[in-house]
């Protein structure tokens, strides 16, 4: 005995619905296709651009370590020249560069009013 087997209409369709099919023409593939190559060409060059600009800077960033190695070491030995100057610095020098004691100096100190200005009148 043969099995008999009901098929209908469209019992063989995916079950996801009837999609209309879509035709692409010609014009329009060509038209993505500049598209997608215009990106693509965008892309490469931004890339480009972003490669040179990083080496530029790691350059630039060397040649001022170097300079900065440079300014220290001078600087280092200006602190050092400072030092020694200051060091042989005695009061006898200070005469000879015509500073002189003075008598009665004047010093500010913090009342109790704070006020903007020094005032050598008492109230």
């Amino acid at each position: 005995m043969r099995r008999r087997m009901n098929i209908s209409k469209d019992q063989l369709v995916l079950p996801f619905g009837q999609g209309r099919a879509m035709v692409i023409s010609y014009d329009y593939r060509a038209r993505i296709f500049w598209v997608l190559m215009t990106v693509v060409l965008a892309s490469l060059g931004v890339y480009m651009y972003a490669i040179n600009a990083t080496a530029r800077h790691i350059a630039l960033r060397q040649n001022m370590e170097r300079q900065t190695a440079v300014i220290s070491t001078s600087l280092d030995s200006l602190e050092f020249s400072y030092i020694t100057l200051r060091n042989n610095v005695t009061i006898d020098t200070a005469y000879a560069e015509g500073f002189k004691e003075e008598k009665s100096p004047l010093f500010v100190t913090r009342n109790k009013a704070p006020s903007l200005s020094l005032n050598t009148v008492s109230r």
